[in-house]
Formats: C-alpha cells, structure tokens, sequence
C-alpha cells in the first residue's frame, strides 16, 4: 500500500493535553505532539535541532516547547527558536526551527502528514455528525497484515480506513503504521456515546480489538 503524502491520526485530542507532550511515531519517524494554551496541536519532529535530544521530553510551557538539554525554546505553530540561554541577549537566527509536521484535528483525533506539500483539504470526510472515540490498541504487526486480517473480520475502506458495522452502532478503524512491523489502531463509534453506555461500549470495543490484535501476534510467533 502507498502510505506516502497521506493524513493520519496519531493520538485522540483528549490525550494531548495542555502542558504535556505525547510522543508517538508514524512510518519510523517519531514525532512530538504538544498543545499550547491557545489549544493549537503541534505535531514536530522529535528532535531539538541544535544537539539532536528528542523534544519529546522536553517543558511544555503553553506558548514554546523548551528543550531539556540547553534549555532552547522553539514557538508554536512556526517551530521557530526563540531563545538561547547561552545568549540571552542575542535574537536567535531565523533558520534555527523545530521542524513542524503538517497537522489537523478532526472527529476527536490529532492528524498529521509527513509530506512536503500537505494540504489540509485532503483530510478525510468522515461526514459524522457525532462520534465517540475509543481506546487506541498497539498491534506487533504490519499495517499490511493488519489490513488483510480486518477485511476478514468484515471491514472494507481504502486500506487504512476501515468501516464496519457492530452492536455498538457504525465502527471505523484508522490505521498508524508505526514501522515496518509496529500498527496503532485507532477507532471511532458514529454516535454520542455518554455515562455508563460509553464504558461498557469502551469496554466492548477494547476486548474485540485485543482479540484480533492476540490473533495476529500469535501467527507471526
């Protein structure tokens, strides 16, 4: 499957919280996700571009992500360094950025694209009017082997968007492919979902989903 040049969810907005950075990885690049005051998600490469640490676990201020080695701040949304403490009093230069990774939040998910020349209007149409987002599970398997073992559990998509109808009411799977051997599989129920129904339904969706993810590490074992 080509994955190039394509939107994928890598974490749910609830879990990127204000002052707090999540990291994850898509395709073998790991990136940080952060999330200022302001609510803006970033999503940058997990690297501090001055001595390579991973901002990862790096301050969350509420305005820049400040890494933990030297101390180097770098602003939301443009990445750009604005401060260094060996030279307080010195404008960093303009080429000095965290790279930032394209990224949109839509139906309770953060997405992100590697690609150049993102464009934000090639994000997926889910055309939900309301939905509730489930536990995410991590499977020790290819995207690709995890597509075809999906598509026999009755899913059809475009390969990492997979929908399906349960008990629970219209399911859709989004696919992360995290590496060559490494999936996070992320998915959503097409209603509101509140109170007790949400965690008998969490509770529903999380077996099934462990149940196929065991199914999968046990043939490739």
């Amino acid at each position: 499957m080509d994955f190039e040049d394509r939107w994928f969810p890598v974490a749910r907005s609830e879990e990127v919280v204000a002052r707090h950075v999540v990291q994850t990885q898509l395709m073998g690049q790991e990136a940080a996700l952060w999330r200022d005051d302001a609510g803006l998600a970033n999503a940058w490469e997990n690297r501090c571009p001055h001595r390579g640490v991973r901002l990862s676990i790096g301050i969350n201020t509420g305005s820049e992500l400040q890494c933990r080695y030297h101390g180097w701040r770098y602003a939301s949304a443009s990445g750009q360094c604005t401060f260094i403490p060996a030279h307080p009093d010195q404008k960093p230069p303009n080429v000095i950025k965290a790279k930032p990774y394209a990224c949109a939040e839509r139906s309770g998910f953060v997405w992100i694209n590697l690609g150049e020349n993102a464009d934000a209007g090639a994000l997926p149409a889910l055309g939900l009017n309301a939905f509730t987002t489930m536990r995410s599970v991590f499977i020790e398997a290819s995207a690709t082997v995890v597509v075809n073992r999906l598509a026999g559990e009755g899913f059809n998509g475009d390969g990492l968007i997979l929908e399906a109808p349960s008990d629970l009411g219209k399911t859709m799977l989004f696919l992360q492919p995290m590496n060559g051997g490494q999936t996070l599989v992320h998915g959503l129920v097409a209603a509101d979902i509140a109170g007790a129904d949400r965690e008998a339904a969490l509770r529903t969706h999380n077996d099934w989903l462990k149940n196929i993810r065991d199914a999968l590490e046990r043939e490739a074992a």
